[in-house]
C-alpha cells in the first residue's frame, strides 16, 4: 500500500499545485453562488448598539427657492458580537455613499457594499472585515435633502406672515414622531436604543437654534458667510425619537419652576403671538412643580423650551427639554376667566409635562408597550390639571372611562397588548384611554402609599432606561409586600394581566336573597370572549359611617366568579358598588336595589358621589339598550336627572343617549355634550325633550329626530 502511494505521488507530483488551484477556484465559485439574504427582521440585530451621536446639521433658509439642509453624523458604536455588517435605519433622505466611513482601532476598514431594505427602512453596510466583540467604533455618514411641510419628513419647514412687511418668514422645526427621524438622518431608530446626542446646528446668524439642551457656544462658520455654528450641550441618554431641534427667529418669555431642581421655561413664538403665550408660560412651571413633588424623582434638566408654531401637524409633541405646540391649540391670555379653550390648553400642557417623566426619563422597550407610557401620562396629566383647576381631573378620567367603554362596544372589545402597529390612530387613542382608566383602578386598589412607593422606586431604577409592563407590576408587587401583608394569591401581575391581555370589560351583577348579597361577574360585551377578571370590589351600604375608602373590600376572581358578601343588608337599605367609578366595570343591581337607588337619587341625589351618579346614569342606559333591565326601571332611575346640576352625570346622560341609543359616534357624542354645556339652558331642554320621547312615545331610537 505504501509503495503504491509513493508511486502515485511521483507520477502526479507536478500536477498537485494545479489541483489545489482548481479546488480553491471551485470553492470560491460555490461561495459566490450563495447569495447573502438581505436583513429583514422587524427589529434591528443585537450585534451593534449605539451610545453617542455627534450631529452637525446646516439649515438653509435664506434661499426661498432651495430650502434644504445637509449634515453629518458620527455614531459611536459598541460591537456586542463580531460582525462585518452594520444595520441602521434610513428612509427618505439622501446619503453620501462615498462619505460612509468606519473608524476603529485600525484604519483599514473599507465599505464593501451598501444595500437598502425599503420595506423595513434599513440600510445594510458590509465591511471588509468584522467589527470585534467588545470593541468601540465610529460610523461617519453625510446626509441631506430639500425641506417641505410634509409631517413625515420629520424635519419640517414652516412659515408665518410678518405683520409689518406682509412677507413670509420661514423657519424649521422637527417632529420626530415614531419612525420619522429616519426620514431626516441615519439612526438606530428603536425606543430601547438610548444614546447621548451632541447637536451642533448651522444657520444664518439672523436666526437662533433650539434643541433639547442649552446652547453653550456660538462659533463662526468659516466656510459660509454670515452663517454660525450653535453648539448645544450633550443630552442625557435618550432614544432617537426624542431628539429635537429648530431654527427660527422667535421672541420668548421666561418663567421658572420653583423646586429643589429649578427648571427655567422659555416659551417662544412669533412676536405677534407673545402676549398670548402667557397662559402656557405660567401654567407649565406650576404643573412641572406639582409633578416633581408628587413623583419625587428629579428631572435631569435645567431648561424646557416651549415653541408655539403655526400649522404644526399635531396639537403638540414633547421631547426631552423641548416641546412644540400648534398655535391654535395653546395661545391664550393669562388674564380673564377660565374658558373652555383655556381648560383644553391646560390639559395639553399637563400632558407634555407628564411626558417628561413617562416617556422621556423612563422609556419603553418597544412600541407594543406604548399603552403603559400613555396610560401613566394620561393619569398624571389629570392629577396635575386637577391641582390647578379642581374638579377638572375627575372629568378627564371619567371621559377616558366612558369613551373607552363606548369604543369597546363598537369593536367587540379591545386588548391592551396588541400587535404593533395598531389598526388605526383612532383605535390607538382609545387604547390609551382604557390604559389611563386601568392605572386609576390600580392606584385605587393598591392605595396611595403602595402605589407611589412602587412607582417612585420604579422611576428611580429605570431612569435613562426602558421599562415593560412586567417590570412595573414587579415594582408594585414589592411595594405592596413592603407596605402590608396580603394573601399569597394576591399578585399584581396576575390581576393586571386579566385586564391587559383580554378584550372587553366585566359586568358585575348584584343578587339579593333576603339579607344576603351575592355578586357574580360576566362579560359586558358578549362577543369579547369567555375569560374572567380579577375585579376589586368597593362598595357602600346605606347608613354605613364612611364611603371614602377606595381599597377593595372583596374580590371576584377568574377562579371564583361568584361571591357572597360577608355583610348582611336589610331589605330597606341599598348597596352601591364601584365607589367613585374607580373600577373599569359596569354594575347591574336586582330590581329591588334599583328601586331603592332611584328613590335616593330622586329625594337627595347629592348624598351620592357625583362620579357614582355619572356611573349609574351610564350603566342604566347601557343595560336598558342591551335589554338587561326593563323600560320602567331605567325611567325610574333616570327621572332624577331633570334636577341634576353637575357636569359628570349630565355628560354621561347626553353621551349615553346620543351614542348608546341614537348610534352617534363616541367623539360626536362628546362634542354634543360640550356644546350643550356651553349652551347652558339647552341642557335642561335636551333632557326634557328626551324624557318626552321616553314617556309619551314608543320610540325607534335609530330614527329619533331633533326638535325643530
Amino acid at each position: 500500500m505504501l509503495i503504491w502511494l509513493s508511486s502515485f505521488y511521483k507520477v502526479y507530483k507536478p500536477y498537485i499545485a494545479l489541483f489545489r488551484f482548481l479546488f480553491v477556484l471551485i470553492a470560491l465559485q460555490v461561495a459566490g453562488s450563495v447569495k447573502v439574504s438581505l436583513y429583514n427582521e422587524p427589529r434591528l440585530p443585537a450585534t451593534i448598539t449605539p451610545y453617542h451621536y455627534d450631529i452637525k446639521l446646516i439649515t438653509h433658509l435664506d434661499d426661498l427657492s432651495n430650502l434644504r439642509y445637509n449634515g453629518s453624523v458620527n455614531i459611536s458604536l459598541l460591537a456586542q458580537k463580531s460582525t462585518n455588517q452594520v444595520v441602521l435605519h434610513v428612509a427618505n433622505v439622501s446619503i453620501g455613499g462615498k462619505s460612509i466611513k468606519l473608524y476603529g482601532e485600525t484604519s483599514d476598514y473599507h465599505l464593501m457594499n451598501v444595500r437598502f431594505n425599503k420595506l423595513r427602512d434599513y440600510m445594510v453596510l458590509t465591511f471588509n472585515k468584522p467589527l470585534k466583540m467588545g470593541k468601540s467604533y465610529v460610523l461617519s455618514i453625510e446626509f441631506g435633502r430639500s425641506m417641505s411641510r410634509k409631517k413625515e419628513d420629520g424635519y419640517l419647514v414652516l412659515h408665518y406672515m410678518n405683520a409689518r412687511t406682509s412677507k413670509k418668514v420661514w423657519y424649521s422645526v422637527s417632529r420626530f414622531h415614531r419612525n420619522f427621524i429616519r426620514n431626516t438622518m441615519p439612526t438606530f431608530d428603536e425606543p430601547a436604543l438610548r444614546a447621548t446626542f451632541n447637536v451642533t446646528m448651522g444657520h444664518h446668524r439672523r436666526f437662533q437654534s433650539y434643541s433639547n439642551m442649552h446652547v453653550r457656544a456660538v462659533l463662526p462658520n468659516l466656510e459660509l458667510q454670515d452663517y454660525v455654528w450653535s453648539v448645544h450641550e450633550v443630552t442625557p441618554l435618550m432614544p432617537t425619537h426624542l431628539l429635537a431641534f429648530s431654527v427660527n427667529n422667535f421672541t420668548c418669555r421666561f418663567t421658572q419652576a420653583i423646586s429643589a431642581n429649578p427648571v427655567r421655561i422659555r416659551t417662544c413664538s412669533k412676536s405677534s403671538d407673545v402676549r398670548e403665550t402667557a397662559f402656557a408660560a405660567e401654567k407649565a412651571p406650576q404643573l412641572l412643580q406639582f409633578l416633581d413633588g408628587l413623583l419625587q424623582v428629579r428631572l435631569p434638566l435645567d431648561k424646557i423650551d416651549q415653541l408655539v408654531v403655526d400649522d404644526f401637524p399635531s396639537s403638540a409633541i414633547e421631547n426631552f427639554g423641548m416641546v412644540v405646540y400648534r398655535s391654535r391649540d395653546i395661545l391664550q391670555r393669562e388674564d380673564g376667566l377660565m374658558s373652555r379653550a383655556k381648560l383644553q390648553a391646560l390639559q395639553l400642557v399637563a400632558t407634555q409635562m407628564a411626558h417628561m417623566w413617562f416617556g422621556n426619563l423612563m422609556g419603553i422597550d418597544w412600541w407594543s408597550d406604548l399603552w403603559l407610557r400613555e396610560g401613566l401620562t394620561g393619569y398624571f396629566e389629570a392629577l396635575a390639571a386637577d391641582h390647578l383647576q379642581p374638579g377638572m381631573g375627575r372629568r378627564m378620567l371619567l371621559r377616558c372611562r366612558e369613551t373607552a367603554f363606548m369604543y369597546e362596544s363598537q369593536v367587540d372589545g379591545m386588548s391592551l397588548a396588541p400587535l404593533f402597529p395598531p389598526a388605526s390612530p383612532e383605535s390607538e387613542e382609545h387604547l390609551f384611554q382604557k390604559a389611563t382608566s386601568l392605572i386609576g383602578m390600580l392606584n385605587g386598589f393598591l392605595g396611595n402609599a403602595t402605589f407611589y412607593d412602587g412607582l417612585q422606586r420604579h422611576l428611580w431604577q429605570n431612569s435613562f432606561a426602558t421599562s415593560t409592563a412586567d417590570l412595573f407590576w414587579r415594582s408594585l408587587q414589592l411595594a405592596n409586600e413592603r407596605q402590608s401583608a396580603k394573601p399569597k394569591d394576591w399578585d399584581v401581575k396576575a390581576i393586571m394581566d386579566t385586564w391587559i391581555t383580554q378584550k372587553g370589560y366585566p359586568l358585575v351583577t348584584v343578587i339579593r336573597e333576603g339579607r344576603k348579597i351575592t355578586l357574580f361577574q360576566s362579560q359586558a360585551i358578549k362577543e369579547s370572549g369567555t375569560k374572567l377578571w380579577w375585579i376589586p370590589l368597593t362598595y357602600f351600604i346605606q347608613h354605613e359611617t364612611s364611603n371614602e375608602d377606595l381599597k377593595p373590600r372583596a374580590w371576584l376572581t377568574p377562579l371564583n366568579d361568584r361571591l357572597q358578601l360577608d355583610e348582611e343588608v336589610p331589605q330597606d337599605r341599598w348597596i352601591l358598588l364601584n365607589l367613585r367609578a374607580i373600577g373599569y366595570y359596569r354594575v347591574n343591581y336586582d330590581e329591588h336595589t334599583w328601586k331603592l337607588l332611584a328613590k335616593k337619587l330622586f329625594d337627595d341625589f347629592r348624598s351620592i358621589h357625583v362620579l357614582n351618579r355619572a356611573q349609574i346614569v351610564s350603566d342604566v342606559l347601557f343595560l336598558w339598550k342591551h335589554e338587561l333591565i326593563s323600560w320602567n326601571t331605567a325611567l325610574n332611575v333616570l327621572k332624577y336627572i331633570i334636577d341634576e346640576d353637575e357636569y359628570e352625570p349630565l355628560m354621561a346622560f347626553v353621551v349615553g343617549v346620543t351614542h348608546g341609543l341614537w348610534g352617534v359616534s363616541p367623539e360626536s357624542s362628546f362634542y354634543i355634550a360640550k356644546w350643550l354645556g356651553i349652551a347652558g339652558k339647552w341642557y335642561a331642554e335636551f333632557i326634557s325633550y328626551t324624557f318626552d320621547k321616553f314617556v309619551f312615545q314608543d320610540v325607534n331610537w335609530n330614527s329619533l329626530d331633533y326638535p325643530d
